[in-house]
């Protein structure tokens, strides 16, 4: 009998572990990342456009390959398009894409032709453990270190531009929020469907499966911490209650199945400078464009034209 006792809890203490391990490696490393600009699937061909966004396979826009010192220690590999490289005369400034989890700058190219029709240039970049960029510490920290990345690609376009604005969804958008304190001179920011914080990503997404106790939920999250080395406590909730600087674009849809439209509503309500919101019924995560284009640059360039 204690034998047999002695076998279940160690099977049940392994199925845990085996457990933890994996949906912390789910977090840690999205199943959608690519390995190298080319690789292009029917579903992101479908999101991302022509050659899945990759500007050097597709031809698109010309565009200048650069590199942006980033720091956390490496150089990210970046694309800047130009209105002048482009026929669209002189900008009025400049705009960097922050990329959401497990993707890369392919995510942004659906967007050059909007932001070169408002005359803003448009740098694309890989931040860490993406593609192109060096991952010296592997696994995505959901902003911990892609914030300073987005800072960096900042700092990289005011030394150009007098005129900056941060646009990313996902990753990229919490990033962005988290990085405010450092952004709070920059002319505008647009967030599409950020996180309150990581720890209610994880303990709220629709995506988990109903049978995963919150307990659970708990360990997955101190797991993949330790396993990511980060700790979590930059979050957007506290950045956007400590500044009131530049105006921010939210962007979310209910029908978000990763990250709850929730968690803009209360981000936006927290922030009291000047601010949009725009919640809107249609959409996948991370797809706002995809589910109406029209409406969705009609609401940014609208935007894009309060800015100063």
């Amino acid at each position: 009998m204690k034998r047999k006792l002695k076998w279940t809890l160690v099977i049940l203490g392994a199925a845990l572990g085996g457990g933890l391990w994996y949906y912390s490696g789910q977090l840690l490393f999205p199943a959608w990342r690519a390995k190298d600009l080319s690789v292009c699937d029917e579903r992101t061909l479908n999101y991302w456009g022509p050659a899945c966004g990759n500007l050097r396979m597709s031809q698109a826009y010309k565009f200048q390959e650069v590199q942006i010192p980033s720091i956390n220690g490496y150089d990210m590999a970046g694309w800047l398009v130009t209105t002048t490289e482009n026929g669209m005369g002189p900008a009025r400034g400049a705009v960097l894409f922050a990329h959401g989890g497990g993707s890369d700058r392919r995510e942004g190219a659906r967007y050059i032709k909007l932001l070169l029709n408002n005359h803003f240039d448009v740098l694309l970049f890989d931040m860490g453990c993406s593609v192109e960029t060096p991952c010296p510490v592997p696994g995505m920290t959901f902003g911990h270190r892609e914030s300073r990345d987005v800072t960096s690609a900042y700092l990289y376009l005011t030394q150009k531009y007098k005129t900056v604005v941060a646009m990313g969804t996902s990753v990229g958008a919490t990033s962005i929020l988290i990085a405010l304190p450092a952004l709070r001179d920059a002319a505008g920011i647009i967030a599409e469907n950020p996180m309150f914080s990581f720890r209610r990503f994880v303990l709220e997404t629709p995506a988990s499966p109903t049978i995963v106790p919150q307990w659970f939920k708990g360990l997955v999250i101190r797991l993949a911490m330790r396993r990511g080395r980060f700790d979590a406590t930059a979050n957007a909730e506290t950045s956007v209650r400590i500044v009131k600087g530049p105006p921010i674009f939210f962007l979310h849809s209910k029908g978000d199945k990763l990250i709850p439209y929730q968690h803009t509503e209360e981000l936006s309500a927290l922030y009291a400078g000047p601010k949009r919101v725009w919640i809107t019924e249609q959409g996948e995560h991370a797809s706002l464009w995809n589910a109406d284009a029209a409406t969705f640059e009609k609401q940014v360039s609208e935007f894009l034209g309060t800015l100063r």
